[in-house]
């Protein structure tokens, strides 16, 4: 029963549905650096940053001219801030290099190190995805992060060994739930002015971000579209080539200004309520949070989905995106899974203990108690394929148990179920009550979520209490989650914990106690039932 709420949490592919409480951010900016070349205008980057952020109700933490334990201790002192559900903010303006396939931040007090020494650097200075890894650690729901690094390398050589790439910053995989912005891209030089004589209190990458910080339903994949394209025009009035990198590992929307923007939209239906409908009468503005559903399932399935739905809106980023993901997936199933144009296609051999399996999982689906699916026909698989003949007047015969006919004829049933099974003697009930259920052991479940996503998987409890469960969920998709349940009589409350989201799902048990339907604040419906 508890399945039917991991369910819904399986959508957590819509975590854009829960709003974080507070809004935290760290801004760095180093100018005034001991030992190697000193910047001009990375702090006056960093307190404009500060301030358009304070201004959209950002609680700022900043640290200009930091050495290294400043640094650390300011960083200490953000992630010590960071609560779950919080959204975190990152800038940090100043030098910064890559090595060895790592990003570093460096502090103001970084020593010019001997040709080569490239451990003291790393030693010395703050690894960008160490950094990440310890916001994500504080359970923040999400990040954001703007690294305006990528200037000349302050390690690089004429002669000797250099450290470091000659300029900019590299590649990154950002962790879930993290969206990076690097002001220029891999390898690019990010300027500082246009001539000379520039008059600009910031970069050019800051002017053009800061009016975006305070713009109002701004939505975080718009303003980096917008943002792009003004810097790479900016920068090619002086034939230099620079356009921001973004990598974005985020689900849902994010707005900076957000006191005018649309919101994040809650998908909360009601129990029958189906996804084409509540898509039919969704504004506009949730085809972004469709795509991003779609994209962090991944499949060819739901992109497909996404694009078919949105199908007179093909000028759209979203889509247009959606396209060349949808392209990229099948070029790389064909790269990887070659198939000979004259293969023989593989005989369809059934598997008898296969067939086993999914006859019990139709018999506990039908709340015949077949107990666990493991494809081993023992007495309690025998007597609830029995009970379903006598009680639905199926055409098949005990001996038949095992077979594919029999399996058919289960599939074909079309509802029939078993009578109620008791699954507690009387004496285990207490007076004037009714049956205490018990969630302990294996359920199966298949639910249907907004965009048309379906899935199925399965999930064990253990008892941690009275009347509470505790279990561990995967689904089809390839996703777990921790799951907490609670019963009160029939009722089903169900917490589920997944990496960078929680989800909430109520259901009602059916009256043996062998099957549930429930709701999740995600849209999603499902069906559980035991499945050992």
């Amino acid at each position: 029963m508890r399945k039917a709420l991991f369910l819904f949490v399986l959508c957590l592919c819509w975590p854009a549905l829960a709003q974080a409480d507070r809004k935290i951010g760290l801004v760095i900016g180093n100018d005034a650096y001991s030992q190697v070349p000193s910047l001009d205008k990375a702090v006056a980057d960093a307190e404009s940053v500060a301030v358009a952020l304070r201004a959209q109700g950002f609680e700022i933490l900043t640290a200009i001219n930091a050495d290294r334990r400043n640094m650390n201790r300011s960083i200490s002192d953000f992630t010590g801030r960071l609560e779950p559900g919080d959204s975190a903010f990152l800038f940090f303006a100043g030098h910064g290099v890559e090595i060895d396939g790592e990003n570093y931040l460096l502090p103001t007090d970084i020593v010019a190190p001997e040709s080569g020494e490239r451990d003291f650097i790393k030693a010395e200075s703050i690894a960008l995805s160490g950094l990440l890894d310890r916001v994500r650690a504080s359970g923040a729901r999400m990040t954001i992060a703007i690294v305006d690094a990528c200037r000349n390398n302050p390690f690089h050589t004429a002669t000797g060994r250099s450290i470091g790439g000659t300029r900019g910053l590299g590649r990154i995989t950002a962790p879930q739930g993290t969206f990076v912005i690097f002001s220029a891209g891999a390898g690019q030089l990010a300027l500082d002015e246009l001539t000379e004589d520039d008059p600009a209190r910031n970069s050019v990458f800051t002017r053009a971000l800061l009016p975006r910080l305070a713009q109002p339903g701004l939505e975080l994949r718009t303003l980096m579209a917008e943002l792009r394209v003004e810097v790479r025009n900016m920068a090619r009035t002086v034939n230099h080539q620079q356009f921001p990198a973004y990598y974005d590992e985020l689900l849902g929307e994010f707005y900076f200004a957000d006191s005018a923007a649309p919101g994040v939209e809650q998908v909360v239906g009601p129990a029958g309520d189906s996804a084409p409908a509540r898509m039919a009468a969704a504004p506009p503005d949730t085809m972004r949070q469709d795509f991003e559903l779609a994209r962090s399932i991944g499949t060819v399935a739901a992109l497909t989905a996404f694009l078919d739905r949105y199908a007179d809106r093909s000028e759209a980023f979203s889509y247009q995106i959606a396209e060349q993901l949808v392209a990229q997936k099948r070029a790389a199933t064909v790269t990887e899974n070659p198939v000979p144009e004259d293969a023989p296609s593989a005989p369809d051999i059934p598997d008898r203990r296969d067939i086993i399996r999914q006859t019990q999982l139709a018999l506990n689906a039908a709340g015949c108690s077949a107990g666990g699916a493991d494809g081993i026909i023992g007495s309690r698989t025998r007597s609830a394929f029995e009970r379903f003949i006598a009680d639905t007047g199926t055409d098949v015969q005990g001996a038949d148990l095992g077979s594919a006919r029999a399996l058919a004829a289960l599939r074909a049933a079309d509802g029939a179920r078993c009578k109620t099974v008791v699954t507690q003697t009387p004496a285990e009930i207490s007076p004037g009550q009714s049956a205490a259920f018990d969630l302990t052991g294996g359920w199966q479940f298949r639910a249907s979520c907004p965009l048309f996503i379906k899935t199925t998987g399965s999930v064990r409890y253990r008892r941690s209490g009275p009347d509470t469960f505790r279990g561990s969920l995967q689904d089809s998709l390839g996703q777990t989650a921790t799951v907490h349940a609670t019963l009160s009589g029939r009722t089903l409350k169900l917490v589920l914990y997944w990496p960078n989201l929680t989800t909430y799902a109520t259901g009602t048990l059916s009256p043996d106690g062998n099957s549930y339907t429930d709701v999740s604040n995600t849209g999603c419906t499902a069906t559980a039932w035991r499945a050992g």
